[in-house]
Formats: C-alpha cells, sequence, structure tokens
C-alpha cells in the first residue's frame, strides 16, 4: 500500500492534550505552523520539517529573524492563518497523495472555534478529493457530502451538523436513525451513537464529528 505524507497544520488554538492529536503532530511528516503555534511547536523540540506562516501579528520580530527563510508572511486579511496555510501545505503535497490533519483549532474564543470548524467545508470545495481532517482533545471533524461509510466503534458519540436544511440526510449503522429528515437547526443532528463498526451517512454538505472514545 503507497505511504501517504502526513502534514499537520498546527493552529493557534488549544494546544493538544489528547493522545490522538499529539501521536499525529509526532508522527507528521511536515508541520505547517500558524503564527504564534510556533512557539508550543519548537516547546515540544521534534525534529522534523517545519514552517510558520501568517500576518506575523503574534510573533516578535526575534521569533522572525530566527525562523528566517521558515518563516512566510502573508498579509492580507480575507482569510485567517489556518486558510493561508492549508493555501501553502496544498501547493507543496499532493492532495491525492497526502493526509492534512489540522490540530489546535478549537478552543479558546467560540467564534474562532466555529469558523476553523467551518473551514472545513471551504477546503473540501476547493480542494475536492483531499483527505483533510480536525483532530480536538475530544474526537475528530471531518466533512462530508453524499453517502459514505465510515469506521466506528460500538457507543462511539457521533454528530452530523448540515449545512443545507433543505438537503434530506440518511443514516444507517446509528442508534438514532435518521431517514429522509432535513436537520434545519445544528442541534437536530448532535448526540447520535454508532451501533457497530461502521455507519453511513447520505446527505449533505456537512461536517461529522466522531469522538476517540466510547460513551460510559
Amino acid at each position: 500500500m503507497e505511504k501517504r505524507e502526513h502534514i499537520v497544520i498546527l493552529a493557534a488554538g488549544d494546544f493538544p492534550t489528547h493522545e490522538v492529536p499529539l501521536q499525529a503532530l509526532h508522527d507528521a511528516d511536515f508541520v505547517v505552523c500558524c503564527d504564534s503555534a510556533y512557539i508550543r511547536w519548537k516547546e515540544l523540540q521534534e525534529e522534523k520539517p517545519f514552517i510558520v506562516i501568517g500576518d506575523g501579528d503574534s510573533l516578535t520580530e526575534e521569533a522572525k529573524q530566527q525562523l528566517g527563510s521558515r518563516y512566510i508572511r502573508v498579509e492580507e486579511q480575507d482569510y485567517n492563518d489556518l486558510h493561508k496555510a492549508m493555501v501553502w501545505a496544498t501547493s507543496k503535497f499532493n492532495i491525492q497523495h497526502s493526509t492534512f490533519s489540522i490540530i489546535g483549532a478549537t478552543g479558546r474564543r467560540e467564534d474562532h472555534t466555529l469558523g476553523n470548524i467551518s473551514y472545513l467545508t471551504t477546503f473540501a470545495s476547493e480542494y475536492p478529493g483531499a483527505d483533510i481532517e480536525m483532530l480536538t482533545d475530544y474526537g475528530r471533524f471531518v466533512y462530508f457530502n453524499g453517502r459514505h461509510t465510515y469506521s466506528s466503534f460500538p457507543r462511539q458519540q457521533v454528530s452530523i451538523f448540515s449545512l443545507r436544511p433543505d438537503v434530506p440526510v440518511t443514516t444507517t449503522g446509528l442508534r438514532w436513525t435518521l431517514q429522509g429528515n432535513c436537520l434545519t437547526v445544528w442541534w437536530q443532528g448532535t448526540l447520535n451513537e454508532a451501533l457497530g463498526n461502521s455507519f453511513t451517512v447520505d446527505g449533505g454538505p456537512g461536517v461529522i464529528f466522531q469522538t476517540y472514545n466510547a460513551k460510559d
């Protein structure tokens, strides 16, 4: 089986403490830090290639000078540093042969958290076919559109957020089945539960969240 390159984009939200995102950082082939996320990345003392990208508003001049060519300044303000990092990463690594894990994109200000999660839909439209996930201290977010089957385990908690309230969503393998239901508000597809080792969702576009641990 072909080995995919694993690219981690480290955002400047809460630094992870759970073993899954921390292991992803450790196993990464390349790390793209969003501005001040570099400070926490540096503390890990991981010997692997990385760059720092952003508008530079949260890095000291001393840090920028120390980074040298590893610091890439992008001054435009239409998009946030997470988007700038993804644009750079997808321009350097083949999206058909890479996995992109976004870490540190949640926590702190809630508006930043919601905005970063919603970027998954932007990335999916900009980079069709790219394997992009967002790892938090509690679980994994992925984009969905159409019919797809996801690996799971019994009592894994699953939430489905539809971005098109007029598009019906159908599921199999979840405790509370959706049968062509339109999710008109965000909470309606949340707090579901996997029954076995996989479940299927048909609908979208939207975002799915899966916890790392089973419900007690």
